[in-house]
């Protein structure tokens, strides 16, 4: 759910003021009640009982969104939108905040509530960060990786990129009898794809055989064969485009990547720097679909601290109220 200043008032407004009226009516009511009994009430009391109850079923409400998520309930109407059900879990969850110190009278206790206090701080400044996450990341892999794609597919784009840049080298450079699974055909289907051309006819296979419509690999110029560049693009190129990753260290951040190649213009003849400049293409968008699969790391792996916490913090919460009614 992206929060920002266009669209944050027009989302979370109803939102904001239900939460702070809520805290200052629950502050309000603690702070009366203290004046009249002469001390802060404790978890004991009307109020504390009464917050403590509150913030346990928020808890509870707080860990349906996991429920909510899955396939059964994500497309029930009658449960809302998952819009809502987030503005909720966000403001619901703060909302916990003032209602457990209230509940405790700003007192610790024993061992029990000292580590259900501690893993209720983790489990809401986790909720936070991952709300910030949320929020930066996906306007940073907007402008850092315009070329991304559907995660699931990046090792498969990944492929066809290697694919891509092997075929450029192969018209380029010639040479397929060294590439399996490139026949002389190929070639031919690979020019008409690259230079636009359409075949209007087929050759005959009896009589006086005439060629109806211009040979593809005719209009291409000759291949110049560049060991550097096939070098590169088997030690490093294509391994880097399949994997987003190179064993040798050659290509990967933008700058190395940059130098690698300008390394490899000057070593090849001048009609293949358009080449070159092809391959550091499809490089450059290989990194960028590794960028994508790094933040999207970061975009979800905050929920593997987030979620064990606050099931454990259920726990807690029914551990709690055992203890409470059974020793007061």
């Amino acid at each position: 759910m992206l929060i920002d200043g266009r669209n944050f008032w027009k989302l979370h407004s109803r939102w904001l003021l239900a939460t702070a009226v809520a805290t200052l009516v629950a502050i309000a009511w603690n702070s009366i009640a203290a004046m009249r009994s002469g001390r802060w009430p404790g978890g004991g009391s009307l109020t504390g009982l009464v917050f403590g109850l509150l913030a346990a079923a928020i808890f509870l409400f707080e860990l349906a969104l996991v429920a909510k998520k899955t396939k059964a309930f994500r497309t029930a109407r009658w449960l809302l939108s998952a819009q809502t059900w987030m503005k909720a879990h966000i403001w619901l969850g703060l909302l916990t905040v003032p209602l457990v110190v209230l509940h405790s009278g700003g007192r610790l206790g024993g061992a029990l509530t000292t580590l259900f206090v501690v893993v209720f701080a983790v489990v809401i400044a986790s909720g936070i960060w991952g709300l910030v996450l949320q929020n930066v990341l996906p306007r940073l892999l907007l402008e850092a990786a315009p070329a991304e794609t559907v995660y699931s597919q990046i090792d498969r784009v990944g492929r066809q990129y290697a694919e891509e840049a092997r075929r450029l080298v192969l018209l380029a450079c010639g040479g397929q009898d060294e590439w399996p699974g490139h026949p002389p055909q190929a070639v031919e289907a690979a020019a008409v794809a690259a230079g636009g051309g359409h075949i209007h006819g087929a050759r005959r296979q009896t009589g006086l055989q005439v060629q109806r419509s211009p040979h593809p690999a005719s209009d291409l110029p000759p291949s110049i064969p560049s060991p550097a560049i096939q070098n590169a693009l088997a030690r490093d190129v294509a391994p880097f485009l399949e994997t987003g990753a190179s064993d040798r260290g050659m290509l990967g951040p933008r700058e190395r990547n940059t130098w690698y190649f300008d390394d490899l213009r000057l070593r090849v003849a001048p009609e293949l720097r358009t080449l070159v400049g092809q391959l550091e293409e499809l490089c450059e968008r290989r990194r960028q679909l590794n960028l994508q699969r790094r933040i999207h790391v970061w975009l979800h792996n905050w929920l593997w601290l987030h979620l064990p916490l606050s099931l454990a913090l259920v726990v807690l919460l029914v551990v709690h109220v055992v203890f409470a009614l059974r020793f007061g």
